[in-house]
């Protein structure tokens, strides 16, 4: 194939001949000290196999012309301008829009990324920094994947340069805090990813520009603790979840400024009690979940704040103490037509001790049979107690006038 050409042949076999050492050679990455312009060290990049090819193609052809001549300059010229918008070792299935750089074990980011691109997927990387300007002038960037890294820090406008990005993910690194210019470049953003770190606060000045914010998740941090005005500025956000955290109570102070958010999830926290208008300030809601947390009686007036029509309750994998106060405070929700408890028939007793393991609705009707049993018998001893002492006051009445006249009779003898 690499031969020289034989007598009569046409001159497409030469393009052949010029055109294939042209992809290997411009393909030719980190072998023997070739890298992307840019790059300080080959560690960005994954080990290539490239090399045994390089030795291929390397016979040469004994015909050459201006036509061939300028063949391989077109040639160079296009395969450099495609190496110019896809990045090494990256791969870009839409020319240029999408660049996907995920599960290659990068140390950095590639550098000279296409301007155009509109998605950069770099999950499952090793990347534990973001330098600063990493992303400046990609101006057409919406999707930003960096999930499954080792990211520990974002401070020192490690984000900037992002203003027209839509979607982040952050997902399952190692990230601590957030500093309070985390947000300063992300008024575009619609959904946002923190799942899987180890935030273990929240500054509210870290989310206060993400004024375009709809989905924001939390779930599966270290938090303890909302702090009042947490999510000051996310008045578009509709999707909360804060689910997987150490939470141990939820004031209403901090969910306070979302009027618009419908889907609330609190599961799997450490909530042992709820404030009594903790939810009241959110009009919208339409599913709240206290699911798997520390739950032993039910606050009615923290869950009957909720005036939204058709509003959802999952309330199961808690340990309630079954006794007639919860009963009174789920018999009070059956009447409430805009709240419904999706869940009742998966809520089991973990008190008191003959109860454990029960099923909630199927013991509800005796939970205050002894409270009642009780209550009658002091009423009945009230009643007894009264029923005395009138017979013994009209009897004291009827005896009056009789010792009254044996007294007379007695003085006139």
């Amino acid at each position: 194939m690499f031969g020289h050409p034989a007598n009569g042949e046409t001159p497409e076999w030469h393009l052949l001949v010029f055109f294939s050492p042209s992809i290997i050679v411009l393909a030719r990455v980190p072998g023997r000290g070739v890298r992307p312009e840019g790059l300080s060290s080959h560690e960005c990049l994954m080990p290539s196999s490239s090399q045994p090819f390089m030795e291929q193609g390397r016979g040469g052809c004994g015909h050459t012309s201006l036509t061939m001549a300028i063949v391989i300059v077109v040639a160079s010229v296009f395969l450099t301008s495609l190496a110019a918008a896809c990045p090494i070792p990256c791969t870009c299935p839409i020319s240029g829009s999408v660049v996907d750089c995920g599960g290659l074990h990068l140390l950095c980011l590639p550098s000279r990324l296409p301007d155009g691109v509109r998605l950069l997927e770099l999950s499952h990387n090793n990347l534990s920094h973001l330098l600063v300007g990493t992303f400046q002038g990609l101006w057409g960037l919406r999707v930003l994947l960096l999930s499954h890294n080792i990211l520990r820090d974002l401070s020192g406008g490690a984000l900037g340069g992002l203003s027209f990005l839509e979607q982040l993910d952050l997902s399952h690194n190692q990230l601590a805090h957030l500093p309070p210019d985390f947000s300063a470049t992300l008024g575009s953003l619609l959904r946002l990813d923190l799942s899987h770190n180890l935030l273990t606060s929240l500054d509210p000045s870290s989310l206060w520009r993400l004024g375009s914010l709809e989905q924001l998740d939390l779930s599966h941090n270290q938090l303890a603790e909302l702090i009042a005005g947490v999510f000051g500025g996310l008045f578009r956000l509709h999707w909360l979840s804060l689910a997987g955290n150490q939470l141990q109570r939820v004031e209403g102070a901090a969910l306070a400024v979302m009027p618009g958010l419908e889907v609330l999830s609190l599961a799997g926290n450490d909530i042992s009690e709820l404030e009594a208008k903790a939810f009241a300030t959110l009009g919208a809601l339409g599913l709240l979940s206290l699911v798997g947390n520390r739950l032993q009686h039910l606050e009615f007036k923290a869950v009957a704040g909720i005036r939204t029509a058709g509003t959802r309750l999952l309330l199961a994998d808690n340990p309630w103490t079954c006794d007639c106060d919860l009963q009174r405070a789920f018999g009070k929700l059956g009447h409430l037509r805009h709240l419904r408890v999706v869940d009742l028939g998966n809520l089991t007793c973990a008190g008191p001790e003959r109860l454990s393991g029960a099923v909630l609705s199927g013991v509800e009707a005796q939970l205050c049979l002894a409270e009642t049993a009780t209550v009658l018998g002091i009423t009945g001893a009230v009643l007894l107690t009264v029923a005395v002492a009138v017979l013994m006051a009209e009897r004291k009445r009827r005896q009056g006038p009789e010792e009254a006249g044996e007294l007379g009779s007695f003085l006139e003898r």
